[in-house]
């Protein structure tokens, strides 16, 4: 608001003189601020996206997710190719509710606007993949007015189609995939997909949309049309329908791929970021965040530990009580080790566990600022299971030998490390 008043004052004459001067001035802050107030519409439509970094949420009802395919015939037949690209995942559900013959320029015929309303209602969607387009070139009205295709004024009306649909879906927290359309053999019809190419592209870049290219997959070496080409096993088939437009069985596969490659990773990183373990809600995460910092402690605090670890950083060499570690993006806090721990005897024999009567067993740690950590440690009850078998002390195991310690085992009769000769 200060520039706006700065710039209105520099208008009226208190900079430049003349009237001429000041209305340049003026259009140059305003049309910078123009664009800075259509930003806000887009972060608005996106605000009630829950708070993880995944684009797909984590947390699907049931574990499952269910991911709505829309559109029109194009969209019908990726359904059909995701539904058979996914068909060993079960935790993936895909719902067909693509219809022939629609599409967004002729809401007369068909209105994709009231019926998104419908499907939205159960609220039950976490993913949708959309292709649109197979229809659309078509004149479009708004009102009395009639806006011809390719014309400016219709692609300003089919972007805001475009755009009004995408926000419907990010604004009930859906992770959108907007498909784009392939090369066509006609080139007039080639030509009309570029363009409307062109509008779904960026309208899914600024409302949060991912947006699928699928041109240079049904090209030949040339980089035009062919209805032949490499399937999803490599073999040269034939990709496209007899009209030109449409994809056969093993075209659709090989189309729904290219939305798969995206989905998949995003469903990796959405299951990697759920199986991060929490410590408490948000609030709870935030005060000890907050209160407990390593490095940032008062100098209070640092003196007492200083005095209270005093003796045992002498006796095994560690300056701190306590650790830090970094897995991935979290902060984990550990009890340092004392040496003679980490040297236990070797003479020690490991003790068979009786899982039908051992206790679980409490570790506390005290924390600085008031903060305990607790620790449980009990046996498995499954005896099926190979982990409820005894195991040998941690100092006694072959990989903390020779990976911590540096040792080197002893080879064994018969082994890879047996350089004994003759052979044994």
């Amino acid at each position: 608001m200060t520039t706006s008043r700065s710039a209105l004052g520099y208008c009226s004459g208190q900079g430049l003189p003349g009237l001429r001067a000041g209305a340049l001035a003026l259009a140059a802050v305003l049309v910078p601020l123009l664009a800075i107030c259509l930003l806000p519409q887009n972060a608005a439509a996106q605000s009630t996206s829950p708070a993880h970094r995944s684009y797909i949420t984590p947390f699907p009802n049931g574990d499952r997710y269910r991911i709505v395919v829309l559109g029109d015939s194009m969209g019908e037949g990726l359904w059909g190719g995701l539904y058979r690209a996914f068909e060993d995942d079960p935790t993936l559900e895909f719902i067909q509710r693509a219809n022939k013959s629609t599409g967004l320029a002729r809401p007369d015929r068909y209105d994709w606007d009231a019926e998104l309303d419908k499907i939205l209602k159960d609220n039950s969607y976490q993913i949708a993949v959309v292709m649109f387009g197979g229809n659309d070139m078509q004149p479009i009205r708004e009102g009395k007015k009639v806006f011809k295709v390719g014309t400016d004024e219709w692609r300003q009306a089919y972007g805001k189609r475009v755009e009004k649909f995408i926000r419907k879906l990010r604004e009930a927290n859906i992770a959108v995939y907007w498909a784009g359309l392939p090369v066509m053999r006609s080139p007039g019809e080639s030509s009309d997909a570029e363009k409307l190419n062109d509008v779904f592209r960026e309208k899914a870049f600024v409302n949060g949309a991912k947006y699928v290219d699928t041109w240079d997959g049904f090209v030949d070496d040339s980089g035009r049309y062919s209805a032949y080409g490499p399937d999803m096993t490599g073999q040269v088939k034939r990709l496209r329908a007899n009209d030109g437009v449409h994809f056969t069985m093993r075209g659709n596969v090989k189309l729904a791929d290219f939305v798969g490659k995206d989905l998949r990773k995003d469903l990796k990183q959405a299951k990697a970021e759920r199986n991060i373990p929490l410590a408490g809600n948000e609030q709870e995460q935030e005060k000890v965040k907050n209160r407990f910092a390593l490095g940032n402690a008062a100098p209070r605090r640092q003196a007492e530990s200083a005095n209270a670890n005093k003796d045992v950083a002498e006796e095994d060499g560690n300056e701190d009580e306590f650790h830090k570690s970094q897995v991935g993006e979290v902060s984990v806090v550990r009890p340092t080790l004392s040496n003679a721990a980490v040297h236990a005897p070797a003479g020690l024999a490991p003790q068979p566990i009786n899982v039908a009567t051992t206790e679980p067993e409490v570790i506390k740690s005290e924390l600085p600022d008031g903060f305990t950590a607790v620790a449980t440690i009990s046996a498995v009850a499954d005896l099926s299971l190979a982990s409820s078998r005894p195991k040998l002390p941690l100092s006694q195991r072959p990989y903390y030998k020779v990976l911590i310690q540096g040792e080197q085992l002893e080879p064994k009769s018969g082994r890879a490390d047996d350089f004994a000769w003759p052979p044994s």
